[in-house]
């Protein structure tokens, strides 16, 4: 029984991400850069690295927010951690050093 609800808890964790990356790309889609933003930021907290890789992004470029180079090095250093199989394949770590 515990273990169930350890998965089933876990499933629940990664719709919880999936819903905040998808709205978040919604949001973006439709240019709603700083609703995205938000989104984004909920997603990546949790360790999704598309969502940590899409806050680096704007970040660096200052959509949805004031561009801070040190926020877009601090995510894109999230998406890339080498502990995690996830690299992003369009943006190099040292892009935003």
């Amino acid at each position: 029984m515990k273990i169930r609800n350890i998965l089933l808890g876990l499933l629940v964790v990664g719709v919880l991400q999936a819903d905040d990356l998808t709205n978040g790309m919604e949001a973006l889609e439709v240019g709603d850069f700083k609703s995205a933003v938000v989104f984004f930021e909920k997603s990546a907290k949790t360790g999704n690295k598309m969502a940590q890789q899409n806050l680096a992004v704007m970040y660096n470029n200052g959509y949805g927010v004031e561009k801070d180079t040190q926020a877009a090095s601090y995510w894109i250093n999230q998406a890339t951690d080498k502990s995690s199989n996830y690299y992003p394949s369009i943006v190099p770590s040292n892009s935003f050093n």
